[in-house]
């Protein structure tokens, strides 16, 4: 294991990969941790011979490919209370692969659906074998031609597939990956519209307005923006998931007020709660929220709005999702 610092760390909370992290598939594949593509000739990764394991409990991720081979070390993970996001890289792959059938393995471990858009990949390859079991997905955005359409119906696809979580996150290609994309796409008919989009149009701007689109179909249909199990040993789920959705505001904040944001109040409480081993809604009915570092008056009162509703978080909704703050 070693510890990782993703690209989005509002979105993903992970600390600790599965060395050597992903290993190149026959196809495109999609690395969470960095949102960058995986291609199929990708330098081949050496497994490490040292399987050190942290001794306390963490929140890790690791790839299929390289658990099915390191089955020892995800056990000895589950064992010490640590909690796994496991990314589907394989479809082939099923939880007996993975020594994943006992009762721990179904507590601890969320599998993660890489799903990269078009022209990197076709269609959603749902994987039956995880269908019974906690999984969600990640979508990674790029503003292709048609990618506004694409990704409400693939948030929808996922919702009757039975996923319980989408996250969106904007996928970070390269120089080296537009023009490969653009020369795989020769003769397709959209060379001049996929060639504006990789070098020549607003990034920015389409990636903004590509999360809000994702961000409100994923509440449209009721799943969860966030991973909420991600829940190591000794912390308690509802302090940990709200914490995973206070780093979602704070994002969402950063992108609605710009340098004037108060996201930053939002992480720092989201430090402090996820490692609580108490109720947090039980302390906000007890009046003892204000005793968690970070916890002042106004992000006491957004933390309870996430909780049963209302303003401050309803009028930062509007405001995130208004299209007259799309930049």
């Amino acid at each position: 294991m070693r510890r990782i610092e993703p690209a989005f760390p509002d979105l993903f909370s992970v600390t600790h990969v599965l060395r050597p992290g992903y290993l190149p598939g026959s196809s495109v594949e999609l690395d969470p941790i960095r949102m960058g593509i995986v291609w199929q000739d990708a330098p081949h990764r050496i497994l490490p011979a040292d399987g050190t394991v942290p001794r306390m409990a963490v929140r890790a991720i690791a790839f299929g490919r390289v658990a099915a081979m390191r089955r020892e070390v995800v056990e000895r993970l589950l064992e010490r209370g640590s909690s796994l996001l496991l990314v589907l890289d394989d479809p082939k792959i099923k939880p007996e692969d993975l020594g994943l059938e006992g009762e721990l393995a179904q507590s601890q471990v969320t599998a993660l659906l890489p799903v990269l858009p078009s022209p990197l990949a076709d269609k959603v390859q749902i994987p039956a074998a995880w269908k019974k079991r906690r999984w969600g997905a990640v979508l990674g955005l790029f503003p292709f031609p048609g990618a506004m359409a694409e990704i409400e119906s693939r948030v929808t696809q996922l919702w009757k597939s039975g996923a319980s979580f989408a996250i969106a996150a904007p996928l970070l290609l390269t120089p080296k990956d537009r023009h490969r994309i653009l020369d795989g796409c020769d003769g397709c008919g959209h060379e001049a519209e996929l060639e504006n989009a990789l070098f020549h149009a607003d990034v920015s701007r389409g990636l903004h307005a590509l999360e809000r689109k994702a961000g409100v179909a994923v509440h449209t249909m009721g799943m969860e923006p966030v991973v909420p199990y991600l829940i190591p040993g000794g912390a308690h789920p509802k302090a940990a998931h709200t914490a995973a959705l206070l780093r979602l505001w704070a994002r969402r904040l950063d992108q609605s007020h710009e340098e004037s944001s108060w996201g930053w109040r939002l992480r720092r409480a989201a430090s402090a709660l996820e490692p609580l081993d108490k109720d947090p809604e039980s302390m906000a009915v007890e009046g003892n929220l204000r005793i968690i570092p970070g916890f002042d008056k106004w992000v006491e009162s957004f933390t309870r709005a996430l909780w049963d509703g209302g303003d401050p978080v309803a009028a930062a909704w509007r405001r995130w999702t208004s299209p007259t703050n799309q930049k």
